[in-house]
Order: structure tokens, then sequence, then C-alpha cells
């Protein structure tokens, strides 16, 4: 058994969108006279490197210059730009807005993972959930630093500006799970602002925004507000979560609150758990478990420093 994982295609030539397929056909298209260009060009160079390269001491004849000739090397490389420009024109209004949406979802860049809200008020962070087949809008913002959202495979990138709103589209021909990254160097975990985008069918897409478990899976916790909590962690700006591991009892509340300035949530990896929104200064998150069991959650947005917590649930 190889002990080395599947490479993951991010490569934007294997399209999987009509986004990123318009891209492609425009790119090929352009490659495709750079090759000929060069081809050609650099053919003429060489020949004339061999043709008229110095054999003796004689002086070659002096040309001074070919009207005809000149006019043709100026008119060629001006049809090319021309094509180029129009060719590249055409498509910009296509690739920047598409067609009319079907769905439209907000997206904001945070140091250092994507939070995504959906139509219904539902929000998920680091992995987008898209119906295939139909034209997705993206309203993106970023709460901090430039980000620039991007899935090579589905649509080019977006940039994500603090106090701004950009918006671009994406689609994918069919169901599968598609990767992506931040493209704008935004800090010093730049590096592990990854982003999925589940493609999935009509039905799983409503399923997903209606927060219906998958199948055979029994909730284990609820959300709750307002009421005492029996157990308080705090989310805090040297990246921890105090305490980091707590126990509990069933139908005990457990209550996060963020302390700091920086932005937190708390994301189980047990989806039988609710997890919480993007939490500002003060926000508070509340649930209280059913079942006994260990559950180990995580900060999204602090992945990579190894911001995690553990609540231990010991029966009522």
């Amino acid at each position: 058994m190889s002990l080395i994982p599947p490479a993951v295609d991010v490569s934007p030539l294997n399209c999987a969108g009509p986004n990123a397929c318009d891209i492609v056909n425009v790119y090929t298209s352009i490659f495709w006279i750079a090759m000929a260009v060069l081809v050609i060009v650099g053919g003429l160079i060489v020949y004339a490197a061999l043709r008229f390269r110095r054999r003796d001491d004689r002086e070659p004849a002096q040309v001074h210059g070919n009207p005809r000739l000149e006019i043709v090397w100026t008119a060629i490389p001006v049809l090319i730009v021309g094509f180029v420009f129009i060719r590249t024109a055409l498509r910009i209004d296509y690739v920047r807005n598409g067609p009319a949406p079907q769905q439209t979802i907000q997206v904001t860049g945070v140091q250092w993972a994507w939070s995504f809200k959906y139509p219904n008020g539902k929000t998920s962070f680091s992995t987008l959930t898209i119906p295939a087949n139909q034209v997705v809008r993206l309203q993106v913002t970023s709460k901090d630093v430039l980000h620039s959202f991007w899935v090579p495979r589905l649509g080019g990138q977006i940039y994500a500006k603090p106090g701004f709103q950009n918006s671009g589209w994406i689609e994918a021909s069919q169901p599968g799970t598609y990767f992506g990254q931040c493209n704008e160097l935004c800090g010093r975990d730049h590096w592990a602002m990854l982003l999925q985008v589940d493609a999935v069918t009509a039905d799983q897409y409503q399923a997903f925004l209606s927060g219906t478990l998958p199948p055979g899976t029994t909730a284990v916790a609820e959300k709750v507000s307002g009421a005492a909590a029996a157990v308080k962690v705090a989310e805090t700006d040297a990246l921890t979560f105090q305490p980091s591991s707590a126990t509990a009892k069933v139908g005990d509340v457990i209550e996060w609150t963020n302390t700091g300035t920086a932005v937190h949530n708390v994301v189980f990896g047990n989806q039988a758990v609710p997890s919480s929104d993007s939490m500002n200064q003060g926000d508070t998150f509340e649930i209280k478990f059913t079942k006994p069991g260990t559950y180990s959650y995580v900060c999204k947005f602090h992945e990579a420093s190894n911001m995690r917590g553990t609540i231990t649930v010991t029966g009522g």
C-alpha cells in the first residue's frame, strides 16, 4: 500500500465548469498564436544566423531597407495584437458577470479561512457547498486584509477587499470536489488558507441548506440561548481555547465567548454537533449535549495555529 497521498488536481487547464473553460479557451487560442510567433521568429533568427554568418574578412553586401517588408512585419504584429484584444474583450463580461445566477452566496475572507453565508442564512467555513449545473454568484469581501478567492477548475480568481464587495461566479458541470486557495499573500498562515468546493445534486444541496444530517446520523447536541452555563470556554487572542479541555454532564450548557479582538469560531468534527457562526469580540455560542462522549472542535480561522479543544461529556 502506497504511503504517498493521491495528487489533488487543481490545474486550471483541466476545467470543470463553463467559466473556467471559457478562460481556458481564450488562453489556448493566445498560446498557439504565441507558439506560432515563437517558431517563425525563432526560425528566421536561426536561418539568418546560419545563412549570413561570417565566412571570411570580406565586407558583406550592405542592405539599406525594404519598405514593403517593413510594412508587412509591422502589420502582422498589429493584426495579432488586435485579434488578441478583441478575443479577450469579447469574453470579459461573460467571465466577470456570467449568466443570471440561480444562487447567491456571501464569501468573506478572514485570516486565515473562508466563511460562506448561504441564501437562507446558513453558514459554513472553508468548505463551500454548491448545486452542480447551477450558476452561483459569489459576493466576495474581506474582514481584515486583501485575500483572493480562487478555485482554478471552476473559474478565475476574485479579490476580497476589506470594506468592498467584489462579485464573480462559478458553476460546476458535474458533482465532485474541487480545491482552491487564497491566491494573495495575506500574512503568516497564508499557506493554510485553503478552500474546498463540494458540488452536489440539487436534492443534496437542499438537504444541506435545511441542516438535514447524513442518513444514519442522529444529533447529539443542540444550540441553546440564554441558559446558565455550567462550563465556560474563552476564545483568546493567544489563539487558544481556555480551557482547551473541559468536562460536562449530559444536559449541561457549555458556553464559548470570544474574549479577544480576533475573529474565531467553534467547528466540531462530528457533523451531529452544531457549530458556531463567525464570532467577533464579545460574541457567545452555547450548546448542550444529549449524548455522552468526547467531542473535538477547532477554530477554522486559526486551525494552522492548532487552536483546538475537546469536550468530554459524561452521563447525567
